[in-house]
C-alpha cells in the first residue's frame, strides 16, 4: 500500500496565485505570504481528502483554437492570467482571460477591450507587446495574448534587495519612464503605475531589464468610448495617486509621474511617502499633507541632494510644477548620478533669477564662465566668494548713503527684494520703494511663479516664498501663485494659507475648486 502524505501544500499561492514550486515550503516563495499545510491522507484509504485546490478548469484546453492553456500564473478582480502556448508559433504567451461573470457588464468588457486597444499601441522594448485579441470559441470569453515575461516584479526586488544603489535605482526607472513617453505619445497613460506592474528580468546583456505590464484601467485621451474615461471616475491604487486623480478632476499624462515620483521615493527609503489605514485616509494625505523628505525619513539611506530633489519635485501637488513629460523627467532621473558631489556650490551672484539650461536636474551655476583656477576646489573659494557678496553689498550701501543724503531730509521707505541670484549662490536683492505703484506685469509674474518651483525642488521655500509673493503683486490674478502660496503657508499659517486657496479658487474655479474644497476640510 501506498503511504500516505503526511502533509499537501496548496498548488497556488492564496495572496498572489502564483503557482509554487514543488516541496513543503510554509510561506510564499513569491510575496512571503504563510502557507497552511495541513495533513492529507492517501484518498484510497478511504478517508481525509487532499487540500490541494481542484485544477483550473482552463488548463489544458484551447483557447481560440490556437493557445494551449498550461498554468495559472495570476488573477485579479477582473480575470485570470495564464501561462499558455501559441500552437502555431511554438511560443510561450501570457493569456489573460476576462471572467466569465462579468461578460454581462458592457462596462467591464468595454475596459477589457479599452486595455487589448491600449497596449496593441504601443510598440517599445520595455513595454509588453500585444499579439491577439478576441473571444474564445468555446465559450465566449474575451482574452488578450501578450507576450510572456520571465522576470520578478518591482515588489520583490524591494523586498529582497533593499536598498538598491542610486545608480540602479535611476537605471530602472528610466526604462519605465521611456515606455511611458512611448504611452504618452500615442494619447495613452497608465493611470496603475505600482511596484507590482513593473517587471524586472536578468538577460544575458542587461541584468535589469525592465517591462511595463498591466494598462487594464489605461486611458485613452481620444478614445470615442466617452462612459469609459469620465474624469470623475477614480481608478487606480491610493498609494499611487496624484492628487488629481484622487479628486477626481481632470488627468493627463502627468499623474503616472506623480506615481514614479511615489515609487521612486519608495524605492529610495524603504517606504511609501503617504499610507494610512484605509483607502480614504491614503488619498486625503496624497491631496493635503506634504511628503517627508527622503533623507529625513530614512536618514541611513544612500540618497543624494540631486534625487531628493527629483522625488520631492515629482510628488508636487499642482501637475505644474512636476517634470512635464515622461522623456524630461528620464533625462533629469540619468542626470542624478552625475551629482553625487555636493547638489548646490557657490558660484558668482547674479543680478536677476536664472533660469536652468535645458536638461539641468537642479538649479545650478553656469560653468561656462570659470576660469581654470577657478574650477579647482579650494578650501578658501567660499570665503573668497562672501567677502566678494560682502564687498558688492558695501558698494550697494554706500551708494544708497549717497542718494539719500543728496535728497535732503527725505524720508526712506522700508525695502522689499525683487529680485534673487540662483539657488547655490550669495543672494543680491535690488531694492523698491513699496510705496511706489507696482505697474501690473503679468508675464513676470508668471515667470516668477515657474522660476519659484526650482527653488521649492532645491528645498529653499523662503525663497520659493517671496518669488511668488512678488508674482501676486505683479498680477494679483495669477490663480497659481496663490495656489502655490497657499501650500508653502499650509503648515506654518493655516490662517493665510486658507486666504491664498480662497483666492486661487475664485480666481480659476474650474483648476482648482474641488481640490481647494478638499484641502479646506482639513484646516
Amino acid at each position: 500500500m501506498a503511504a500516505a502524505k503526511e502533509t499537501a501544500a496548496p498548488a497556488n499561492c492564496p495572496r498572489c496565485a502564483r503557482a509554487l514550486p514543488p516541496g513543503q515550503a510554509k510561506v510564499c516563495v513569491y510575496c512571503g505570504t504563510p502557507l497552511n499545510v495541513t495533513p492529507a491522507r492517501n484518498p484510497n484509504l478511504g478517508f481525509g481528502t487532499s487540500s490541494r485546490p481542484p485544477r483550473d478548469p482552463l488548463i489544458g484546453t484551447l483557447v481560440a483554437g490556437r493557445f494551449k492553456v498550461e498554468e495559472l500564473i495570476g488573477q485579479g478582480g477582473m480575470g485570470k492570467v495564464y501561462r499558455a502556448r501559441h500552437l502555431a508559433l511554438d511560443r510561450i504567451v501570457c493569456l489573460k482571460m476576462l471572467k466569465p461573470a462579468l461578460l454581462e457588464d458592457p462596462t467591464l468588457v468595454g475596459r477589457f477591450e479599452r486595455e487589448a486597444k491600449a497596449a496593441s499601441r504601443l510598440n517599445h522594448p520595455n513595454g509588453i507587446s500585444v499579439l491577439d485579441f478576441g473571444r474564445n470559441d468555446a465559450d465566449g470569453g474575451l482574452y488578450i495574448a501578450m507576450e510572456y515575461v520571465q522576470g520578478t516584479d518591482l515588489r520583490v526586488v524591494l523586498r529582497d534587495e533593499w536598498p538598491l544603489a542610486e545608480e540602479r535605482l535611476c537605471n530602472i526607472m528610466a526604462q519605465v519612464l521611456a515606455a511611458l513617453a512611448e504611452a504618452h505619445a500615442h494619447n495613452v497613460i497608465h493611470r496603475d503605475l505600482k511596484p507590482e506592474n513593473i517587471m524586472v528580468e536578468h538577460r544575458r546583456d542587461q541584468p535589469d531589464f525592465v517591462k511595463v505590464l498591466d494598462f487594464g484601467i489605461a486611458k485613452i485621451l481620444d478614445s470615442d468610448m466617452p462612459g469609459l474615461t469620465r474624469n470623475d471616475v477614480v481608478c487606480g491604487t491610493p498609494q499611487y495617486m496624484a492628487p488629481e486623480q484622487a479628486t477626481g478632476s481632470q488627468l493627463d499624462a502627468r499623474c503616472d509621474l506623480y506615481a514614479i515620483g511615489v515609487i521612486l521615493y519608495q524605492m529610495a527609503t524603504g517606504h511609501l511617502p503617504f499610507d494610512g489605514q484605509n483607502s480614504m485616509e491614503v488619498l486625503t494625505k496624497h491631496v493635503n499633507e506634504p511628503p517627508v523628505p527622503p533623507r529625513q525619513r530614512q536618514p541611513d539611506a544612500p540618497i543624494s541632494e540631486a534625487m531628493e530633489a527629483l522625488i520631492l519635485r515629482a510628488l508636487e501637488k499642482d501637475p505644474a510644477l512636476r517634470p512635464q513629460t515622461a522623456a524630461a523627467f528620464r533625462q533629469l532621473l540619468l542626470e542624478v548620478p552625475k551629482h553625487h558631489q555636493p547638489a548646490f556650490e557657490l558660484s558668482a551672484p547674479r543680478d536677476a533669477v536664472s533660469t536652468p539650461s535645458h536638461g539641468t536636474t537642479l538649479p545650478s551655476a553656469s560653468a561656462s564662465s570659470e576660469t581654470p583656477a577657478a574650477s579647482q576646489p579650494s578650501p578658501a573659494g567660499p570665503r573668497r566668494m562672501l567677502a566678494l557678496a560682502a564687498g558688492l553689498a558695501l558698494v550697494l550701501l554706500l551708494g544708497a548713503g549717497a542718494f539719500i543724503k543728496k535728497r535732503g531730509a527725505q524720508q526712506v521707505a522700508p525695502v522689499v527684494p525683487v529680485a534673487v541670484a540662483t539657488p547655490g549662490a550669495t543672494a543680491i536683492t535690488t531694492m523698491k520703494d513699496p510705496a511706489a505703484p507696482v505697474q501690473r506685469d503679468p508675464a513676470k509674474a508668471k515667470e516668477l511663479v515657474l522660476r519659484s518651483s526650482e527653488w521649492q525642488a532645491a528645498n529653499d521655500t523662503g525663497t520659493a516664498r517671496d518669488l511668488l509673493e512678488q508674482a501676486v503683486q505683479l498680477d494679483p490674478d495669477n490663480a497659481e501663485a496663490h495656489y502655490r502660496l497657499g501650500g508653502l503657508f499650509l503648515n506654518s499659517q493655516p490662517s493665510r494659507a486658507r486666504t491664498e486657496y480662497e483666492a486661487a479658487r475664485r480666481l480659476n474655479a474650474p483648476k482648482y475648486a474641488d481640490v481647494v474644497d478638499t484641502i479646506l476640510k482639513g484646516l
